[in-house]
């Protein structure tokens, strides 16, 4: 996409934004970077783990602090604007909390994908900062539409024990056969508390065995949420022998930027 272009596409979309801020990734490949977090607002999956379910809907105002290189700290009262947001507003809030432009920026939510024309429009926009998708990956037409303006995709293999949609597998399986991550540097999170089964497991390492063979997986106990009960210290080796012995890289993390305390 040209520059001019870029700023075409800009100038006709809109996005619900729920914050924007300078943290350090808390999971996946990128674990402990500093970056850019742009959350957008909107999400229908309905993990019952959620962590940030206060931006799940339309969220009116848009909470923006400014961050100082401390961990966590904020150095002034955020500024709160009206949504919807334009994405040159969005690009002078990522340059307030991170002047210079040398974060990456993580594009979270929510889910980014629900709102596919600004997020597309949005991350050709931020170039040249580098992009990670924060995305639960399950509706390829919107995955292809972003990915040409994509450095990373963390992507989250949701179970139907944790989104109550026994078929939620079924929507990975078509995406991943569709080729919309095709090119793309992919990871996968699988999160897991105490009511996942071994079955479950072994379904989510079939599927990636079946599409991304040897794909980097992170297995992330959950950080219990509600009503996601902790997952059992004696699953956790089980859970990593099923992984492993479909071929795939398993590393297990939890959510690190709730050790560290910062968002």
């Amino acid at each position: 996409m040209t520059a001019a272009v870029a700023v075409e596409e800009q100038g006709r979309v809109t996005g619900q934004v729920a914050e924007v801020f300078r943290s350090y990734q808390g999971e996946g490949l990128l674990l402990g970077k500093r970056q850019v977090f742009v959350r957008l607002a909107g999400c229908t999956v309905g993990c019952r783990y959620c962590d940030t379910e206060w931006a799940l809907g339309s969220v009116a105002d848009v909470a923006v602090p400014r961050c100082t290189e401390e961990a966590g700290e904020e150095a002034e009262t955020p500024t709160r604007l009206q949504n919807p947001l334009t994405v040159e507003q969005v690009l002078e809030l990522v340059e307030r909390v991170d002047p210079g432009g040398t974060s990456a920026v993580s594009l979270t939510g929510g889910e980014p994908l629900e709102q596919p024309d600004f997020a597309r429009a949005l991350c050709a926009a931020l170039a040249p900062r580098d992009v990670m998708l924060e995305t639960a990956g399950l509706d390829a037409v919107a995955l292809a539409h972003v990915a040409p303006h994509l450095r990373w995709v963390s992507c989250d293999l949701k179970l139907p024990s944790a989104t109550g949609r026994a078929g939620v597998l079924d929507e990975h399986a078509a995406v991943l056969a569709s080729g919309a991550l095709d090119g793309l540097e992919v990871f996968y999170k699988l999160i897991v508390d105490g009511d996942v089964g071994r079955d479950e497991v072994a379904r989510a390492a079939n599927l990636l065995s079946s599409y991304a063979p040897g794909a980097s997986v992170f297995l992330q106990p959950v950080t219990p949420l509600g009503g996601s009960p902790a997952l059992p210290r004696e699953q956790l080796d089980p859970f990593v022998d099923i992984l492993a012995a479909a071929g795939l890289e398993v590393r297990v993390v939890p959510q690190v930027h709730k050790v560290l305390r910062v968002r």
